[in-house]
């Protein structure tokens, strides 16, 4: 493969996802300056919803979900994208997530370039509260984007704000071995009540977590090479709904390379905003297939995933080599 020192910003949409915060994400890496990207669109639903937009690339794969389960294929579309792909760097983004920064993912770049051993995984993350996204996305309507962050209030620790107002936040840290490091957990003290009222929850046992907790990272991203990506075989195609996914690919990342934070001067920031989609139930059996998959090791594990690569994309595998 011909050497492309460029970025594929890889970006998944499922179901009836929010067009407005994944237009905005879109907008916000056009925003970028001083490195070569291509972004890459794989929506996975009944029907394409994304719009035409010169400059991005868009994958549509057709799945109906099953009745009352949002049950997609979250590596599955990741790794079409990454195979239609090009550029020799691979960043991996949710579409509910921006960067502020225009000189994010230049710098980024030279990073790892300067690093080639390492693999980079989860930024520092601030969250937008969901009932300031509309307030934002006037903004970014009647302003532009650059116009649009600037205007946001960062004047406390996890958050960005359209409004300079105190907001109170529940803070929930814990251990966590799968990991290896302790996660601080954030949540609007008004989310907070509300889990406690609808899934009887409290400080120390967290029926089902997710749904109002986010991480003060995002877990979803990550920056590798794409040698390193086929190397071990990419996203693992096993699970289901949400989690576990990226988790699993950082867990091969760091078991056969230098896997390591972004620098703290990286951060993005979170578009929150209502979480349906989550379901216990399947996020229990992602949970049960990524302990299988680690009391087998990482050398299955991979194997695995390289067998399933080459069924379903020798085609566009053997095109890569060519680029």
């Amino acid at each position: 493969m011909a050497e492309n020192k460029g970025i594929s910003v890889i970006i998944p949409i499922y179901g009836d996802f929010d067009i407005k915060r994944a237009l905005l994400c879109v907008n916000s890496i056009k925003a970028q300056k001083g490195v070569d990207i291509e972004i890459v669109i794989s929506e996975q639903g009944i029907a394409r919803r994304f719009p035409e937009i010169e400059g991005v690339k868009h994958i549509f794969t057709y799945h109906k979900p099953k009745a009352n389960l949002s049950d997609f294929n979250p590596g599955k579309i990741r790794n079409i994208a990454i195979v239609n792909s090009n550029k020799d760097f691979i960043y991996t983004l949710d579409a509910d997530t921006i960067f502020a920064d225009p000189l994010f993912l230049k710098k980024l770049l030279g990073y790892l370039i300067k690093h080639p051993n390492k693999i980079l995984y989860r930024p520092f993350m601030r969250r937008l509260p969901a009932d300031n996204f509309e307030e934002f996305n006037k903004w970014y309507s009647s302003l532009g984007f650059k116009k649009a962050v600037k205007k946001l209030i960062i004047n406390q620790n996890f958050l960005v704000k359209t409004s300079p107002g105190y907001r109170e936040l529940k803070i929930f840290e814990k251990i966590s071995k799968e990991a290896g490091y302790k996660k601080t957990f954030t949540s609007l003290i008004e989310d907070y009540k509300k889990y406690v009222d609808e899934r009887i929850g409290s400080d120390t046992e967290f029926n089902f977590w997710p749904v109002y907790w986010n991480e003060n990272r995002h877990c979803g991203s990550n920056f590798f090479r794409r040698t390193h990506f086929l190397n071990v075989g990419g996203y693992c195609e096993r699970f289901v709904n949400w989690g576990c996914e990226d988790s699993d690919l950082q867990w091969k990342f760091r078991e056969m390379y230098d896997l390591a934070f972004f620098p703290s001067s990286f951060e993005v920031i979170h578009l929150d905003h209502p979480k349906e989609y989550l379901s216990p139930k399947m996020w229990d059996l992602n949970e049960k297939k990524s302990t299988e998959r680690k009391s087998k090791g990482v050398k299955s594990a991979i194997k695995y995933d390289k067998k399933i690569l080459k069924k379903e994309y020798g085609k566009q595998l053997e095109a890569m080599k060519n680029l």
